[in-house]
């Protein structure tokens, strides 16, 4: 398929999708009831991370038992927060120069993204405040609609995000660093709204332009000198009803993504010899509409992909896909098989948070020619006396390669696939007691310089004082 023809494609799924969805705001009710003020789109990135525990107990890892020990202080200061977390894990059967004092996965204290993980977070506001910076942890971190970035995840590195906008929503920027220790993949999104006015804004108003750009300069951990992996959106969106309890979003984003670079050695993938495939952009549309209310955020977009395109790249598991090496049979792109066909389907996501004590997230996008992916997390805090519960799930290419079906692959970790449950009951307040199950990553250096992300199995038993759940 020519650039022409994929332009031309593109533009007509396009419209035909936006006349689908303006059919569906004009039979939509328009009267919204009154709710009390509150930033509903906060809700689009929930914190399902644990915090606030002083205490210890014992981590086994791949069968490996250490002692633990950890200290998590959170130091509210007005809108700075400061959360530190001194996290030992102690070998007992180190032998000869392996070290007996690790950090929180097995690893050993010798990079500064390790140093590094002794803060937490440094942040500065909230997400959609004028001026918000958040210094830490990266768990799913999402940049504009996420046609590029979506639920990404930075392994409990230590990255940075900064958000900046004028007073009146005008314009706006959000930028990502995945590892301050070591950057690799960097970017952010800027938004111009150039019809707003400061009082009696309407549809055509509050139209918005938006660019996106986003960049891993290390894509293939097995090969040195490899070009970077680049991808850049355009997008545009009709905020339809923007109120402090209501929101109503039409858009449409299209991306381009430099899958097979012509300079790299995997400019040429043969599948078969019938089916070969060249190429140096890949293209993904989608339209979308998104709808926040009260405690519920809901988006649902239709999407189209041209030949060699991967939807929202860079998502929880993608650190974890580009550590896998290419099977000699059958070339893949950053441990994903890369669709050589076009596509299309949906994508959805739905967070609701129906009580204080109760916070659900789920996504789920599902397209031809490709496996499905599923994210749900899920958290209850007192909602059961002495009782909490925090989990979450992810899984890319459900069922790939026909071994076993869909729900049989589901329920199996493997590479695909990041799972964690944590359950806290309070023996006498503050002190707890706390399970963990974890199937996660962790850094693993495989030559001077080079490091790459491996799946390990982690259960942890502990006792401590909680100041925060």
């Amino acid at each position: 398929m020519n650039r022409n023809n994929v332009f031309a494609y593109c533009g007509r799924g396009t419209f035909a999708s936006i006349i689908g969805i303006l059919v569906f705001l004009i039979i939509l009710p328009t009267s919204i009831p009154a709710q009390e003020d509150q930033a509903l789109t906060q809700m689009e990135q929930p914190d399902f991370l644990t915090s606030g525990l002083y205490g210890g107990g014992l981590t086994f890892i791949n069968g490996d038992a250490y002692v633990r020990l950890q200290l998590q202080p959170d130091i509210p200061l007005g809108k700075v927060g400061i959360g530190l977390d001194l996290t030992l894990l102690y070998n007992p059967y180190a032998e000869g120069d392996d070290p007996q004092i690790l950090a929180e996965d097995g690893e050993a204290w010798d990079s500064p993204s390790t140093w590094l993980r002794l803060i937490r977070y440094i942040r500065y506001g909230q997400p959609y405040d004028p001026f918000h910076f958040r210094f830490g942890e990266l768990d799913y971190l999402t940049i504009g609609h996420g046609s590029i970035m979506s639920g990404y995840s930075n392994y409990d590195r230590r990255g940075l995000r900064v958000n900046l906008r004028n007073s009146e929503n005008r314009y706006g920027i959000e930028t990502m660093v995945n590892d301050i220790g070591n950057p690799t993949i960097f970017g952010g999104r800027g938004f111009y709204r150039p019809f707003q006015r400061e009082e009696n804004n309407n549809l055509l108003t509050r139209f918005e332009l938006g660019a996106t750009y986003l960049t891993d300069i290390n894509p293939n951990l097995q090969e040195g000198g490899e070009d970077p992996l680049s991808a850049i959106g355009l997008d545009v969106g009709f905020p339809i009803i923007e109120t402090s309890t209501f929101r109503l979003d039409l858009y449409d984003d299209i991306a381009f993504l430099n899958t097979f670079p012509e300079e790299s050695t995997q400019t040429e993938i043969v599948l078969t010899e019938e089916n070969r495939v060249t190429t140096n952009l890949a293209w993904g549309n989608a339209v979308g509409v998104g709808f926040s209310f009260t405690q519920t955020l809901l988006k649902i977009e239709y999407r189209m992909f041209g030949e060699g395109y991967i939807p929202s790249v860079f998502d929880y598991t993608y650190e974890s896909a580009k550590s896998l090496s290419p099977e000699p049979d059958m070339p893949q792109f950053l441990g994903l098989e890369t669709n050589t066909e076009p596509s299309r389907g949906f994508f959805s996501q739905f967070i609701w948070h129906p009580l204080p004590q109760i916070h659900f997230m789920g996504t789920f996008e599902d397209y031809t020619n490709t496996e499905p992916k599923l994210y749900m997390a899920f958290t209850e805090s007192g909602l059961v006396p002495r009782f909490s519960l925090r989990a979450f799930y992810t899984k890319r290419d459900i069922g790939e390669g026909g071994e076993t079906n869909f729900i049989g692959d589901l329920f199996d970790l493997d590479e695909k696939s990041a799972f964690s449950v944590e359950v806290r009951y309070e023996v006498f307040p503050p002190v707890v007691t706390i399970v963990t199950r974890e199937y996660r990553f962790r850094r693993v250096e495989i030559a001077e310089g080079i490091s790459e992300f491996e799946p390990i199995h982690k259960t942890s038993f502990m006792v401590g004082v909680s100041t925060d759940f």
